[in-house]
């Protein structure tokens, strides 16, 4: 598995010391693919989980030789939904995560991914529970995007915002800011901060600072790093 560090920067801060890390693929014609939706299941739990394992260990180890070389960073790690959907899942990521020392846990930001299309509330809280020992700080993707009943779900479990990634949208210029607008206006409902991810376009960016988003990232705020040293 290999792993990259996407810089993310925060709305209020110029410093860009917070990282996403994505899975990370070669193409057949030398390009690279990072994204998290390499993550996607494909109906197998362990299969599933122990990719998302690989990405979390290796991205620890990361974190903790970025500490150790006295870089204070924050980290936003991806957690596929359907990797917990059972306990030999849910132990192969309890695993991972046990890997990094407890005194970096507050550096982690969990983002919780690849949600199930019928979310309720207990299947939330089922998935949440395991990562509770560990981490405090707690995103989700909604899915699809444009269910808006599904935001309140995240905030009655104590999640801090939801993200939405430019990247897997086939919509462009105004209709993607119009979309931006909608999921901004949803999650400040069900006061959820935003993170907008993958953004390229400056007019997503101007949006975004607009409405004072949490955080964003993508190629206009800076390429993926191979490391965080």
């Amino acid at each position: 598995m290999n792993v990259v560090y996407r810089p993310v920067k925060l709305i209020n801060r110029e410093v860009l010391d917070t990282f996403r890390c994505l899975p990370c693929t070669e193409n057949e014609d030398g390009t690279r693919l990072a994204d998290k939706r390499l993550l996607a299941h494909g109906k197998d739990i362990v299969a599933t989980a122990t990719k998302n394992a690989a990405l979390i260990s290796k991205a620890f180890q990361e974190l903790t030789k970025a500490f150790a070389a006295g870089n204070r960073l924050r980290m936003i790690v991806p957690i596929n939904s359907y990797s917990l959907a059972s306990g030999e899942g849910a132990t192969l990521i309890v695993q991972a995560i046990r890997e990094l020392d407890k005194s970096l846990h507050g550096a982690v930001i969990t983002e919780f991914i690849d949600m199930p299309a019928s979310l309720n509330l207990d299947m939330l809280g089922d998935m949440t529970v395991p990562i509770l020992p560990f981490f405090d700080k707690y995103l989700a993707e909604p899915r699809p995007i444009s269910n808006k009943d599904n935001f309140t779900i995240y905030s009655n479990c104590n999640y801090f915002g939801v993200s939405l990634n430019m990247e897997a949208l086939k919509e462009g210029g105004d209709a993607a800011v119009s979309l931006l607008t909608e999921f901004w206006a949803e999650a400040t409902k069900s006061r959820l901060k935003v993170v907008i991810q993958g953004v390229r376009d400056q007019g997503i960016v101007d949006k975004a600072q607009q409405y004072e988003v949490f955080a964003i990232d993508g190629p206009i705020i800076g390429p993926d790093k191979e490391t965080l040293l």
